[in-house]
């Protein structure tokens, strides 16, 4: 009795402290979630209050009316937490200010433990609505005074009332814990102490019947099953031994029909048992065996000491194991008549109730034919043997089911570099591709139904190389009850296969060269067009920054403009290098400049979840290089490094720094000479190379992207631009550490050539000049420049109209600029026709892109000067003022 009332109290305690605990952390959360709902509303409340005479305000400052100022702040302490109003101007000069308390604010002590002493708001006062001209500030200074003493009343009254409903809740809960509990639990004690032992099954618990959907309902019928199963074992108990007699009476016959020997030795090897199949095989009756020794009796002489010693061999190792050590063993018995049978046994140590050996009990197979007919079937099979091995093919005979190896002739072993013991050792699936197990799987299954099959797969040779194969499988009868058997013949095509996977690639490069010949007509033609549309915005744009004074906001957006054509126009002369149809120009560079570019483009096209750094000198040590060809390595270098961080992302570093070469490097690496270079350094974190992939990095159309996602040429072409510039690119990488690639540019002495652009445009003498252009708005820029510049002008978009023109009035003109292509007649049969009449006018001709004219081969079509397209305006009038002085320019007369 004392035990259970110290467990009431415990539990009684445990009970009371958790409800109170609960009830109080609960009040605490009602507590915190009421303070912020006030001091959300004291917020809310104040920003209705400001919202309210915001247009009063903005009013009062937009009119510099103090007194109105004065009147708002005013009336904002109607609302009693507002202790402070500020109003200033745009200038940030104080309107008016009002302070409610001089002294310390009522609640002051509490309000520094709940909440902020003094809160702010300040509010922008906006012009008419408007968000970006601000012309004054709101600034309001506020205090919880009110709010700290209500939410004080109220948090005693959250506490004291969530402690009052947990004590009065742990009351409850122990008085149901008692109903439910405690007093059933005195019920079944009270049944199980009137169970009779000696008659279990005719006890029984017992439960009230409001308990009967609960817990103690299932324990009381699992207490009743445990009284019934133990009279009910009680009851079986003479029943399970009048069953073991039968089973032994069963044992004995089965024994007698069995058709293989049964037989057991004592511990001397005398006979204690033989079952009638033995009896019949050896022809003796029982009566004349059962005690006598089994080896004297049945054991051919020879063999006697053998057998003998296998016998004893078994028994001793039986004794110094537990467990029922068993053995097989092959041997001749010699039958009554003397015939000799050959017989097969599986024999098992018998041991008593103790764990004592009794003697051996053996069941024996006769396999006298089976082995006659395997000795028969070896004969034949050495002359298939001999057939086999002298094939060149491989050869195997393997089990379907089992999956294994049964035999193999000497050209497969050698094939996958194996001794023939060791393909006994392992799985057929061992020596076949991880990737072709699903297609041999599904050949095996075939074999069931389909007699004969030809396939190729992959096989793996003892180095782990794979090895293409051509199998040529039969399916070898079987009995219902047999594993599936197969025979092939294995021939090694992996050098047909590398023929045909050379083949493939070629024709893969084939159509590729094919695809970039494409590539590079159509760049052709969207240089033209692309070229077209820049002369004009280049042309204003120049034209525009001549006449805007440079103190003007838009002088600086006009140079952005031309900025951006420029840039638009590198572009297209990257287009027309990657399709080689134009060639870059080799100069002395200050490249940091032109990485810095690259790097801007590389920005805009790599996804935000790869971080970029790069570390670029504002200027570097010049390099002999071609500025496009630069860029466009960078590009490739980025883009490479973009696709091995796609799917996890990572971190791409790109520094260029000055080096120095030093002996040791350049005997490293040939193309490095000893002196200085700039080094590029490009670094990703992404999946990496292997060793062979890294020896095939550049080489062209090679590519570890799938089908569809890339060329090739990206690295191959990087390798070719180092090479142009006589320098040299090296990589690391390490599968799943990144990669770094490295190039190495020489520094020259010659120092690159000051970008000075002579901005005076010379002017002209009021010379006629013909126009021909198929595009209008290239004509109209043509003419405001030559009308800027002193010029007179004709213009025509039509080049057979102007050729009319020029036949019918060949003495008006002076210079004649043409566009090169043009619907009709093209810019060099204009130039032909008008060396028939006029040899010795001046003729400039422009062109977005031709591959027929460039301005190496001008001269040879008749035109004195060639400009490349988007034309520059300072480039023409200086080219047109010197043409026109080395003709003997006279001074022409408005017309």
């Amino acid at each position: 009795m004392a035990t259970r009332r110290s467990i009431a109290y415990n539990m009684t305690k445990m009970v009371v402290l958790l409800t109170l605990v609960m009830g109080l952390v609960l009040g605490m959360v009602q507590v915190v979630w009421d303070y912020y709902q006030r001091l959300d509303t004291l917020y809310k409340r104040v920003g209705e209050v400001v919202n309210s005479i915001e247009k009063a305000a903005t009013k009062a400052v937009y009119t510099f009316d103090d007194e109105l100022a004065a009147e708002i702040a005013a009336g904002l302490f109607e609302f009693q937490p507002i202790n402070s109003v500020i109003i200033k101007d745009e200038n940030q000069k104080i309107m008016t200010t009002l302070v409610r308390y001089k002294g310390p604010l009522p609640y002051r002590k509490l309000s520094g433990y709940f909440f902020k002493e003094r809160y702010f708001f300040e509010r922008p006062l906006w012009f008419q609505g408007t968000t970006n001209n601000i012309i004054g500030t709101l600034i309001i200074e506020f205090s919880p005074h009110e709010t700290v003493a209500t939410f004080l009343n109220r948090s005693l009254t959250i506490l004291g009332g969530a402690l009052l409903q947990s004590f009065l809740l742990s009351i409850l809960l122990l008085f149901v814990f008692y109903q439910t509990v405690t007093k059933p639990l005195h019920r079944l004690a009270h049944d199980f102490k009137q169970i009779d032992p000696a008659q279990p099954s005719n006890s029984s618990l017992t439960l009230p019947s409001s308990l009967a959907n609960t817990e103690f309902a299932e324990v009381t019928e699992a207490g009743n099953k445990l009284l019934r199963v133990i009279g009910s074992y009680l009851r079986s108990k003479d029943i399970a031994e009048a069953q073991l007699i039968t089973q032994k009476e069963e044992t004995e016959r089965y024994l007698s029909i069995a058709e293989a020997i049964i037989l057991k030795l004592d511990k001397h090897g005398c006979i204690e048992m033989m079952n009638q199949r033995g009896l019949n095989l050896l022809g003796y009756d029982p009566v004349d065996i059962i005690g006598r020794d089994w080896f004297d009796i049945a054991i051919p002489p020879e063999d006697h000491r053998r057998v003998r010693r296998a016998y004893t061999r078994l028994l001793n190792t039986a004794g110094q194991e537990k467990g029922n050590n068993s053995t097989y063993f092959e041997n001749e018995i010699i039958t009554k008549n003397g015939d000799r049978r050959l017989i097969f046994w599986h024999n098992a140590v018998e041991r008593d109730q103790f764990g004592q050996i009794e003697g051996i009990l053996s069941s024996g197979q006769d396999i006298t034919a089976r082995k006659n007919a395997e000795e028969a079937l070896r004969a034949s099979e050495g002359s298939l043997r001999a057939i086999i091995e002298a094939t060149s093919e491989g050869f195997v005979i393997a089990d379907l089911d089992r999956r294994q190896i049964i035999d193999v002739n000497t050209a497969l072993y050698t094939m996958l570099g194996y001794k023939r013991e060791d393909l006994f050792k392992y799985p057929l699936t061992r020596f076949i591709h991880p990737d072709d197990h699903s297609k041999w799987e599904t050949r095996r299954e075939h074999a069931r139904h389909i007699p004969h099959q030809s396939y190729e797969m992959r096989l793996l040779t003892k180095s782990g190389e794979a090895i293409s194969v051509e199998v040529n499988a039969s399916a070898l009868p079987k009995a219902p009850n047999e594993n599936q058997h197969s025979v092939a013949f294995i021939t090694d095509i992996t050098e047909r296969k590398q023929q045909e996977a050379h083949q493939k690639e070629l024709e893969t490069q084939l159509r590729q060269a094919q695809k970039m010949e494409t590539i590079g007509t159509l760049a052709g033609g969207i240089a033209h067009d692309f070229n077209n549309i820049l002369t004009p915005i280049l042309g204003y744009s120049s034209l525009l920054t001549s006449r805007i004074p440079e103190d003007d906001p838009n002088h600086a957006r006009i140079q952005q403009i031309a900025k951006s054509a420029n840039r638009a126009a590198n572009m297209v002369k990257q287009i027309l290098t990657f399709s080689r149809r134009a060639e870059g120009e080799m100069a002395s560079t200050d490249i940091a400049e032109v990485v810095k570019e690259a790097m801007e483009l590389v920005h805009s096209t790599i996804p935000s979840h790869i971080e970029i750094n790069a570390d670029i000198p504002d200027h570097c040590a010049p390099v002999i290089a071609d500025s496009t060809q630069i860029q466009q390595m960078i590009l490739n270098l980025c883009t490479n490094a973009q696709h091995a961080m796609d799917e996890e992302g990572g971190v791409l570093d790109v520094r260029l720094e000055e080096t120095m070469v030093t002996p040791k490097m350049a005997e490293l690496s040939p193309p490095l000479h000893v002196g200085r270079y700039l080094k590029l350094t490009v670094r990703d974190t992404g999946a990496g190379m292997d060793e062979d992939t890294l020896t095939r990095v550049y080489d062209p159309f090679f590519t570890t992207k799938k089908g569809g996602e890339g060329t090739g040429l990206g690295l191959s072409m990087v390798h070719g631009i180092v090479q142009k510039h006589q320098g040299d690119i090296q990589v690391r990488s390490h599968v799943g550490q990144g990669t770094v690639f490295t190039v190495f540019l020489p520094v020259t002495d010659i120092q690159p050539e000051p970008e000075t652009p002579d901005l005076n445009r010379p002017q002209g003498h009021h010379e006629r000049i013909l126009i021909v252009d198929d595009e209008r708005i290239n004509t109209e820029f043509l003419e405001e420049l030559l009308d800027e510049t002193g010029y007179q002008h004709q213009s025509f978009t039509d080049s057979i109209e102007a050729l009319d023109d020029f036949v019918s009035y060949p003495d008006k003109y002076q210079m004649i600029l043409t566009d090169q292509t043009m619907p009709r007649m093209t810019g060099d049969q204009l130039v032909k026709a008008v060396r028939e009449i006029s040899p010795d006018i001046p003729i400039i001709m422009m062109s977005g892109y031709d591959t027929k004219i460039n301005m190496d081969n001008a001269h040879e079509f008749g035109v004195d000067y060639f400009i490349q397209k988007p034309v520059s305006i300072e480039e023409l009038t200086q080219v047109m003022n010197q043409l026109l002085e080395t003709e003997g320019r006279e001074e022409k007369t408005l017309t």
